[in-house]
C-alpha cells in the first residue's frame, strides 16, 4: 500500500506539500497540486483514516452532511446514522448541506479539513465531478445519480403509490412533488406515477413545490393553490409526509372527507404519519437499513476496499385510514 512517502517521490515535492494538498491549502499553485493528485492516482493512494486522526489529535469521526434537519426525513436519517457509526466506534460532525453548488464545496471541504475521516452526504446538482474526485472517502446518501451511494426504490415508491390510488377508485390524481429541474433520483417518483396513471388511463396533476418551500417546510400555498384550481379530484400522492399533512389538513377545512371523498398517500413513513388524524397511509423508506449500508459502506471506503457503486432497497407501501 503506498504511502505519503512514495506519493511525495511520484510527485517530486516534499511530504509537507503533500500534506498541504490533503488539507487542501489555497496556498499551493495549481500545477503543483495537480501534480501531487496525479501521483495519487498513479499509486492508488488513499490517506489513511487512521493516521490522519492520529496526527490531528483527533478521535475516529465522520463527517455527516445533509440537508435542513427541520425536515423529518432527514432528521430522522441523521439519528439513524449517529445510531449505527456509534456501532461501529465512531462519533459524528453533522452539517447543513447548502443548496448552491458553489455553497457546497466550501462547507464540504471545511467538513474534510476537520475531523472527518469520511463523510456522508447528500447529493446536489453538479456535484458529482467533485464528489468522484474527492480524496476523502464519501458515500451518497438517498440518491442513487452518484456513486458510491446508498438509497431507495424512488421508482418502485412512485409505482406502489399510483398502483394503490387506482386501485381504491381514484378517477383524476393531483401529485405534489419536488421540483424536477434539480437532477435527483428521488424525481423517479414522479415518473414512475406518471407513467402508472398513463397506463391505466387515470386522469392526474402535476404539482412542484419549489425548493425553497421544502427547505421551511411550509406548503399550504401551493396546497391552496391545489384546491382551489382543482373541485373533482379524488386522489392525492405528496412526495413527503408533511406535504401530506398538510393535504389532510386542508381537505377536513373544506369539509371533504377522508378516504371518502379524497384518498391521500404521503412518502417516506416520517413519525408523524402515524401520529396525525387519520393516520396516513405512505411510503415506507427503511431508514435503519439506509443507514447501517451508508456507514459499513463509507468504512470500507476508509479501509481502502472496493464497494459497490450503487446500492437501492426496496421501499414499502404502509396503508392506513387515508386511503
Amino acid at each position: 500500500m503506498s504511502t505519503i512517502i512514495d506519493v511525495a517521490k511520484e510527485a517530486g515535492v516534499s511530504t509537507a506539500t503533500v500534506s498541504r494538498v490533503l488539507n487542501d491549502s489555497t496556498k499551493l499553485r495549481g500545477t503543483t497540486k495537480k501534480n501531487v493528485l496525479d501521483a495519487m492516482k498513479r499509486l492508488h493512494y488513499r490517506p489513511n483514516a487512521v493516521a490522519r486522526s492520529l496526527v490531528c489529535g483527533t478521535n475516529s469521526c465522520i463527517g455527516i452532511m445533509l440537508p435542513d434537519l427541520n425536515m423529518p426525513f432527514w432528521a430522522q436519517t441523521a439519528h439513524e446514522l449517529e445510531r449505527a457509526a456509534s456501532f461501529h466506534g465512531y462519533s459524528i460532525m453533522v452539517t447543513s448541506s447548502p443548496l448552491e453548488c458553489e455553497d457546497y464545496i466550501k462547507e464540504y471541504r471545511s467538513l474534510g479539513r476537520k475531523m472527518s475521516n469520511g463523510i456522508i452526504t447528500s447529493y446536489i446538482n453538479d456535484t458529482e465531478d467533485f464528489i468522484r474526485q474527492s480524496l476523502v472517502p464519501t458515500v451518497v446518501i438517498a440518491n442513487a445519480d452518484c456513486a458510491p451511494s446508498v438509497s431507495s426504490d424512488d421508482k418502485q415508491g412512485g409505482t406502489l403509490a399510483a398502483r394503490h390510488l387506482i386501485a381504491k377508485g381514484c378517477k383524476y390524481i393531483i401529485h405534489i412533488s419536488g421540483e424536477l429541474k434539480y437532477h435527483r433520483s428521488s424525481n423517479e417518483r414522479t415518473y414512475a406515477f406518471i407513467r402508472e396513471c398513463e397506463k391505466s388511463g387515470t386522469a392526474y396533476k402535476l404539482y412542484e413545490a419549489p425548493l425553497a418551500l421544502q427547505k421551511e417546510n411550509d406548503y399550504s400555498a401551493i396546497v391552496d393553490t391545489v384546491f382551489r384550481e382543482n373541485e373533482d379530484f379524488d386522489g392525492i400522492f405528496a412526495s413527503n409526509d408533511i406535504i401530506a399533512s398538510v393535504c389532510i389538513s386542508a381537505a377536513l377545512s373544506r369539509g371533504r372527507r377522508i378516504p371518502n371523498d379524497i384518498k391521500i398517500v404521503g412518502y417516506d413513513d416520517t413519525n408523524i404519519s402515524s401520529m396525525i388524524f387519520p393516520p396516513l397511509t405512505t411510503i415506507r423508506q427503511d431508514y435503519r437499513l439506509l443507514a447501517d449500508t451508508a456507514i459499513s459502506t463509507l468504512i470500507d471506503l476508509m479501509d481502502g476496499r472496493r464497494v459497490p457503486d450503487k446500492q437501492v432497497f426496496p421501499v414499502t407501501l404502509i396503508e392506513r385510514k387515508t386511503t
